[in-house]
């Protein structure tokens, strides 16, 4: 599941952008969360980097523009695909001071965009900070954190599940955990550390991911349930 910021002071250009993320995902083997913001200043107050792509509009009515906006993103979050939403296609070019991946012209049609969100799917799936390194049967071997589904231990091994295959590295989970530095990771339990992206459904006593049922400890429970909630509304406390 990829967390998407959609900032635009206009409430109607912001149910276009989510229909035609709703379009993207029937097309496509990907899902969406999507936060909405009507500022570039409330987007900013709380943000943490934990999105892969923001929708930035370049005019609002009050406070920051979208230009202005995007410079203080930058300062926080250097890698997070940044696409602005604009009427007037002659500001594009502001885009490239501050790393614009594409522009999106308002009204947004859903087939344009379907192929606009091509490209920028496409990017986000190869961030230069989406990949780590793990030292699998004498052999290292390059991994997309993005792609991992979750970790688990066995033994003196931790067992990496991820979209490119199943991986054990002789670390501990606490190593493993320090090693992705990446906060959407959370433990569901001891021996389980989870890729919120994936989780698809929270039950009494475990939790979906990616179509798997893993185990929540009990004393993890109200954490972990925290720790998506956060993860879902953009904010770690």
């Amino acid at each position: 599941m990829l967390r998407v910021a959609v900032v635009d002071d206009d409430a109607q250009d912001r149910a276009k952008i989510s229909a035609g993320l709703d379009f993207v995902a029937a097309q496509k083997d990907v899902s969406f969360s999507i936060s909405e913001f009507d500022s570039g200043d409330q987007f900013l107050v709380k943000y943490e980097p934990n999105y892969d792509i923001v929708f930035m509009d370049v005019e609002f009515l009050s406070g920051a523009n979208g230009i202005e906006a995007a410079h203080q993103l930058r300062k926080i979050d250097k890698t997070v695909v940044l696409v602005f939403v604009t009427r007037m296609a002659q500001m594009a070019v502001k885009g490239y001071e501050v790393d614009a991946l594409d522009f999106i012209v308002k009204p947004v049609d859903n087939y344009s965009f379907l192929l606009k969100m091509t490209r920028i799917l496409d990017r986000v799936a190869i961030r230069p900070d989406d990949m780590f390194c793990v030292c699998a049967e004498g052999e290292i071997i390059s991994l997309h954190i993005r792609m991992l589904r979750y970790l688990t231990v066995d033994g003196h091994y931790v067992i990496y599940h991820s979209k490119e295959g199943t991986f054990a590295e002789y670390i501990t989970l606490n190593a493993a955990e320090k090693k992705l530095n990446d906060p959407a990771f959370f433990r569901c339990d001891r021996g389980y550390l989870v890729n919120l992206r994936y989780v698809e459904q929270i039950r009494k006593s475990t939790c979906l991911v990616d179509g798997e049922e893993l185990p929540i400890a009990r004393t993890q429970f109200g954490k972990f349930k925290q720790a998506y909630a956060r993860y879902l509304g953009g904010l770690i406390e």
